[in-house]
């Protein structure tokens, strides 16, 4: 009966001993779980953390890089801005200094054309004058050719006039000379007559009643 009880005690004791090592085992296993769950816990925080770390990082260069980005565009939208302003502007001036050349290209033709016109007038009226300036020397030389013939006409005429003059002279006093030769030989065979008048007054010319410019002649 001692041993039964024994046993018993025993097997109470085992059972309590059981019990107890259970419970430890138990409670050491939720401590182990309880920790595990910490550390679970602390690691899913620090990995909540880490990627809420590396979200917001990601998300920072993601700004930082939308920024640069962004000022990028900008500057290339403001560079192409400022190109096409370039562009514009040196269109602009093209335009302009086209028109310029245009106008000035215009503006020398016309001078051209008025200076072409008026040398073309000049040179008309240097024609003309040039003309009339000629057709005076013509005109000029023309009087002085007549003059010249008129002159030498005039002369001929004088020199004839004078050979004339001094052959009726030569004659006449020939006459005259041959008449008083012939009055000396036979005086009576002379009358008077009608002579030419030689500026001179012959021998005799107032006897019987002869006129001045008479001379007495023989009869052939």
């Amino acid at each position: 009966m001692k041993k039964s009880i024994g046993i018993s005690l025993a097997a109470i004791l085992l059972l309590i001993a059981m019990a107890v090592g259970y419970r430890a085992y138990k409670a050491d296993l939720e401590r182990k779980e309880a920790a595990m769950r910490a550390t679970n816990e602390q690691a899913l925080a620090a990995a909540r953390r880490e990627d809420a770390e590396r979200r917001a990082a990601a998300e920072a260069e993601a700004r930082r890089l939308a920024d640069l980005q962004a000022a990028k565009e900008a500057e290339e939208t403001e560079a192409q801005l400022a190109q096409v302003r370039a562009e514009e502007s040196a269109r602009l001036a093209a335009e302009e200094t086209a028109r310029r050349f245009a106008a000035e290209r215009d503006r020398l033709a016309r001078d051209k054309e008025a200076a072409e016109a008026a040398a073309q007038r000049q040179a008309e009226v240097r024609e003309n004058e040039f003309a009339d300036a000629d057709a005076r020397r013509l005109a000029a030389l023309k009087q002085v050719a007549e003059l010249e013939r008129q002159k030498r006409e005039l002369a001929n005429r004088e020199a004839a006039h004078a050979a004339a003059v001094k052959r009726q002279m030569e004659i006449e006093a020939a006459k005259l000379k041959q008449a008083m030769l012939n009055r000396t030989r036979n005086p009576a065979d002379f009358w008077w007559r009608d002579g030419y008048y030689i500026g001179v007054y012959p021998f005799g010319a107032q006897q019987g009643g002869a006129r001045s410019g008479t001379i007495l002649v023989h009869p052939k």
